[in-house]
């Protein structure tokens, strides 16, 4: 026996089929969008009447496109990532290659440039800064070397640097004490290259969870886990783009907050 009624879920007229003098309240699918819904199908009338199973209290959710952007914003920021850990990694023996400079400034405790502080380098003497305590070393091969600063009435500073192939050029300070001794101490620069490729797999690891949020937004699931990957994803950085992108899709996602409603509660 068949007759027509309306789906509460996806709101449109369809027709079921019951068993021949099936009376009562019966389980029937939507052919429409596949969803188990209730219909009272009462004696003797032909048409089968529409019984909604829904509570007053649930609205009927409506799709957007939020949560397909977020989720194409999440999967490109987790492409993103991987290749800009992956381009950190392969040209990480690069800065190990060629020649370099290195060049900065020397000054005392209140900051003022020193004139003629002695500059060595592994060893060498090789200049002495000028006037405002600047000074510049070239063709040093690229890699680790110990740098030494020393001038009457200060404490001898040594520095173990790191001198970047010459198409990167970066310049510190380094500051005398007075007093006698000796100060060992280690640069900024040394420290970055270190830390390299402890960034790139950093980046790497967070990357794929912008991945996990894109497919569980794609599903619309699991709200928490896409919420957490989108906030991860603003520090794999994809070469700033990719956590400018998780940045748009965590608001998205939390624009559309009722698309991730898993259940329906009668």
């Amino acid at each position: 026996m068949k007759g027509r009624t309306r789906c509460p879920y996806c709101g449109e007229n369809i027709i079921v089929e019951v068993p021949d003098g099936a009376t009562g309240l019966q389980s029937v699918t939507c052919p429409n969008c596949g969803m188990k819904i209730k219909i009272n199908v009462m004696p003797d009338e032909k048409p089968i009447q529409e019984y909604s199973p829904i509570h007053p209290t649930v609205k009927k959710i409506k799709r957007s496109e939020k949560t397909t952007l977020a989720a194409i914003f999440l999967i490109l920021s987790f492409i993103l990532g991987i290749s800009m850990g992956a381009i950190l990694l392969a040209h990480h023996n690069m800065l190990y290659e060629g020649n370099g400079e290195i060049k900065g400034y020397v000054v005392d405790e209140k900051g003022n440039g020193l004139y003629n502080v002695s500059i060595y380098v592994d060893g060498n003497f090789s200049m002495r800064s000028d006037e405002e305590g600047r000074f510049e070393i070239k063709n040093i091969s690229a890699g680790e070397h110990v740098m030494t600063f020393e001038k009457d009435g200060f404490k001898k500073l040594v520095v173990k640097t790191f001198v970047l192939p010459s198409s990167i050029s970066i310049s510190e300070k380094y500051t005398l004490k007075k007093g006698s001794g000796e100060e060992k101490i280690k640069s900024l620069t040394l420290y970055a290259v270190k830390f390299l490729p402890v960034f790139s797999y950093a980046v790497i690891i967070l990357s794929f969870l912008p991945l996990i949020g894109g497919i569980f937004c794609l599903m619309r699931k699991h709200f928490i886990i896409v919420v957490i990957s989108s906030v991860f994803g603003i520090f794999s950085f994809g070469f700033i783009v990719g956590s400018l992108l998780s940045i748009i899709a965590l608001i998205l996602v939390l624009l559309s907050r009722d698309e991730f409603e898993e259940e329906i509660k009668y």
